[in-house]
């Protein structure tokens, strides 16, 4: 007999979803199929037969679906994945390694993505996820991540989907063309062709009017076609109904009471679930009676068994069962999978799942629940965690005397997942009941971390002001919240004014022999001390606040090592913390990936930079950090300003701006790189007017301007071309000003010098600060002195010595991957009547394609088709830095394919 079903109609689609596995089978490079569709219409089917297809074609095959009570459990579709099927893609203790991981999601994507790029160096790969729609956000960020990371590797990756955002825009899409397939109802030629194949040639009248029922749909329509010869088979349509959900009712009434007490708790359950759990949930005893009860539910083909587990068919049918339970009895059951899950450790999430479902007014069990599972997903989904702490304490009542106990562990969560709007209601809320001075302290305190993370220093001051009323003689919670106000006064006050207060509130913390009056104060003198630029103090107090807390690796003591020209220590701490996946490291990841990535930037690697900026972007969704996916953003807009792409850097900037829409959030970064960008597309006047408004706010950005040793060349230029001397003079001033007070560290001395000999015009200060400036490990700063220099010895007629200097910043420059200045110093130099054999062609095509050293390497050897494996042995890397640079060879040539790449590199002469 033909195949009939949901793929009739379906032939383009599925010849457009094969080309693309074709295309990743013939050239090696990834692709990616997004089936989207609502439920029923056949986008199961259709993925289904791909991966059919995709086995005869001698392409390995691994397929996981996503469920919607399976978003408690982070990653597991990705991670279930690996060992599906009869040829798991990984071994049993290869399996058991990454299952170990989902609570540290950069290491979980790194370790697949390395197994992927590995079995896909020997056959081809295809990665089917159904279901996107109710993927978790780890699974989300895993995607979309292992997309982008494997660019070059030929993966297919097919999705399915109830919607057309699968979140693939972040990221991903930035270098990955996605075929998108959108699947409308079925024909009604489609829907006959069907009929014809299950029934023969006559369609009685009563069927077609069922059919036409079905919308289109395709799985209702074969549900009816099914039905009908069954019923002929049995002599008759009478039985037949003329809707689905009729039929789901009709089928699930006419069960015995306990098969129909087995298919009602299989659709709570919401997944497969154990024959086992659902007759403990129900009440019955292991035996004959359990068998019959399965038996009957299994004939009504509601449901399916595999001997151990009950599954529906289709969701369809899982969701029309739920519908048809009163609600009542739902909750009930949901209150049972509630109490049945608590009881591991393993399955807590899994339980709030069903909890929040369960819960009512002043369910004290259900709340009790959500908040156990609420602090253990603060690790791996902080967003997750503060939705489930925000439901539980919403189910409490006051009067209730669980309020405040429960109450505290709500609020503890909102404040470790930063989310200060929600932490500070709860807080309010509870210290509207309370009168106790230790309760009391311990709530307020709760407060300090989510106002200072978002940014509200006025608000926190005004909170710890009224809390230190409130103490009394209390002098520990009196000494806790001065801190906490010192803290909030170094991104409001002079700094000599901030640093006095977090003195004093340091010499108080220590002999009130309080914990957390004794960190706050630390993390106020540190932040004190970082905006003064006093860098060796920070770290002092820093390192003791690290000992203090408990934390393993603080991102604040490495970047203060970065800022003391220390790289090599901050790498040690960084490696540290990156193979430290047995700890917490999943709630202090975001703020070690930034300090990672300023890493990566201040030491010239702009395309591991921008790699990890992606990244924190991507890790600052998942857990609500925003200041980070500030930072990202921000980073990403900078190294696209670097290569001379400032459209690409004014898409990038304007996720941050919106963000940043709160007036109470000033991000100085955000009116840096806005002035610079603005410089850049060439209106020079209002860039001039945004750092200069920017400059002068000098008590708003003080906190920021530790950072900008990065950013000083650029002001500084802005200000030479513009004619600003306000610019350039406060500019000197503060690079002056940090050198003084770091007299051993290279990179602010000799940047520092730089400025003022080129101010000057001095040609002796700048050859100075070149000298010193050697000693940086900052390569983008060593190459602007010596290009400063170049410029004044061209100025003052010595030429030759000007074009050795311009040379060895072209070569800084050209490694870095920096296109613009060094379009800048190439175009200086050609000024200067010189002519260099490695200078790239003048056309814009080419300048914006130009690879890094390190890019062409890869590049030739791939477009002379060897696999990412050979060439990472042939030029002696790893097999994911060779997929880091394919990708930014892919985004620069506008290639998807080695096929591709190796054309572009003929038409750009760059091989024969």
């Amino acid at each position: 007999m033909r195949p009939y079903g949901p793929l009739r109609g379906r032939d383009h689609e599925l010849s457009t979803a094969l080309a693309v596995v074709r295309r990743t089978r013939a050239h090696g490079a990834s692709g990616v199929v997004l089936i989207s569709a609502n439920a029923g219409v056949g986008k199961t089917a259709l993925l289904s037969e791909i991966c059919r297809q995709a086995t005869h074609m001698n392409i390995r095959v691994a397929r996981s679906k996503c469920d919607e009570i399976e978003q408690a459990s982070p990653g597991a579709p990705m991670v279930g994945l690996l060992r599906t099927g009869r040829d798991p893609l990984l071994t049993a203790p290869e399996f058991q390694e990454i299952t170990q991981l989902t609570a540290d999601p950069l290491v979980l994507v790194d370790r697949i993505a390395g197994h992927l790029a590995r079995l896909a160096d020997g056959q081809r790969l295809l990665i089917a996820v159904d279901d996107v729609q109710w993927a978790d956000r780890v699974s989300r960020y895993a995607l979309r991540a292992l997309i982008n990371r494997l660019v070059g590797v030929p993966v297919t990756w097919v999705l399915a989907s109830r919607t057309d955002d699968v979140g693939l825009t972040v990221s991903a899409a930035d270098s990955v063309e996605v075929e998108h397939i959108r699947l409308g109802s079925l024909t009604g030629s489609a829907i006959a062709d069907i009929v014809r194949d299950r029934l023969g040639p006559g369609v009685d009248a009563r069927l077609e009017h069922m059919l036409d029922a079905a919308g289109g749909n395709a799985f209702l329509a074969v549900q009816i076609i099914d039905g009908v010869a069954q019923h002929d088979d049995a002599g008759g349509l009478t039985d037949i109904p003329v809707q689905f959900r009729s039929a789901v009712r009709q089928r699930l009434t006419g069960l015995p009471p306990a098969g129909r007490q087995l298919v009602e708790a299989a659709a709570v359950a919401g997944r497969p679930a154990s024959i086992i759990d659902l007759a403990e949930l129900c009440e019955m005893n292991a035996g004959a009676a359990l068998d019959e009860a399965v038996d009957d539910a299994v004939a009504s083909a509601l449901v399916k068994s595999t001997g151990a587990e009950l599954s529906f068919g289709h969701d369809l049918v899982k969701d029309a069962v739920y519908e048809l339970i009163p609600p009542d009895v739902r909750r009930q059951l949901h209150a049972r999978f509630a109490g049945h899950f608590a009881g591991s450790a393993d399955d807590a999430a899994l339980a709030a799942v069903h909890a929040r479902a369960a819960a009512t007014v002043g369910d004290v069990t259900n709340a009790r629940i959500m908040l156990d599972a609420a602090e253990t997903l603060i690790a791996t989904s902080a967003v997750d965690a503060a939705d489930v702490a925000l439901q539980a304490f919403q189910t409490l009542r006051p009067g209730q005397p669980q309020w405040l106990e429960l109450g505290e562990r709500a609020v503890s969560v909102l404040s470790r997942t930063q989310r200060a709007a929600d932490a500070i209601a709860v807080a309010d809320a509870l210290l509207a009941t309370v009168d106790d001075v230790d309760v009391v302290g311990r709530i307020d305190t709760y407060t300090v971390r989510p106002l200072w993370l978002s940014g509200h220093s006025a608000a926190l001051v005004e909170r710890a002001e009224r809390a230190m009323v409130r103490a009394g003689n209390r002098h520990d919670h009196v000494a806790r919240f001065r801190a906490a106000r010192a803290l909030a006064h170094t991104r409001m006050l002079t700094a000599d004014q901030a640093t006095a207060e977090a003195d004093a509130a340091l010499a108080e913390a220590r002999t009130s022999h309080d914990h957390d009056a004794l960190a706050l104060a630390l993390q106020a003198a540190g932040e004190a001390a970082h905006n003064e630029r006093r860098h060796q103090l920070a770290l002092k107090h820093f390192r003791e606040l690290r000992s203090v807390t408990g934390v393993p690796y603080l991102a604040e003591e490495i970047m203060e090592l970065q800022l003391l020209d220390r790289y090599d220590d901050a790498q040690i701490l960084l490696d540290g913390a990156t193979g430290d996946s047995g700890g917490n490291a999943g709630s202090i990841l975001p703020d070690l990936l930034f300090a990672q990535l300023k890493q990566h930037y201040n030491l010239g690697r702009l395309q591991e930079a921008d790699d990890t900026a992606s990244v924190l972007i991507e890790l600052g969704q998942v857990t609500g950090t925003t200041v980070h996916v500030i930072e990202g953003v921000l980073m990403r807009a900078t190294v696209a300003l670097l290569r001379g792409e400032p459209e690409l850097a004014a898409q990038r900037l304007q996720p941050a701006l919106r963000l940043a829409n709160d007036d109470a959030i000033r991000h100085p970064g955000l009116s840096l790189l806005s002035g610079w960008l603005t410089a850049e597309q060439g209106d020079i006047d209002s860039g001039r007017r945004m750092l200069s408004e920017l400059l002068e706010s000098s008590h708003h950005t003080r906190s920021y301007w530790a950072w900008w040793p990065c950013f000083a060349t650029v002001l500084f230029s802005i200000g030479l071309i513009s004619g600003a001397t306000n610019i350039t003079e406060r500019t000197v001033e503060f690079t002056e000003e940090g050198a003084r007070r770091n007299p051993d560290v290279a990179t602010l001395n000799g940047l520092a010098l730089n400025l003022r000999g080129m101010l000057a015009g001095d040609l002796a200060v700048v050859a100075e600060s070149v000298n010193i400036l050697q000693h940086s490990p900052r390569p983008v700063l060593r190459a602007a002195g010596a290009e400063g220099y170049g410029r004044l010895l061209l100025s003052a007629g010595e030429r030759d010595a000007a074009l050795d200097h311009l040379d060895t910043a072209w070569d800084v420059y050209d490694r870095m991957g920096a296109s613009a200045p060094r379009a800048r110093v190439q175009r200086l130099m050609r000024e200067a009547g010189a002519r260099r054999a490695k200078w790239v062609n003048d056309r814009t095509e080419v300048e914006k394609a130009s690879l890094t050293e390190a890019e062409r390497r890869v590049a030739y050897l791939i477009a002379n088709g060897h696999t990412n494996k050979a060439t990472a042995k042939s030029l002696g890397i790893s097999i994911n830095t060779v997929g880091t640079h394919l990708r930014s060879i892919y985004a620069k040539l506008g290639v998807q394919s080695r096929v591709q790449l190796a054309n572009a590199l003929r038409e750009l002469g760059e091989i024969a």
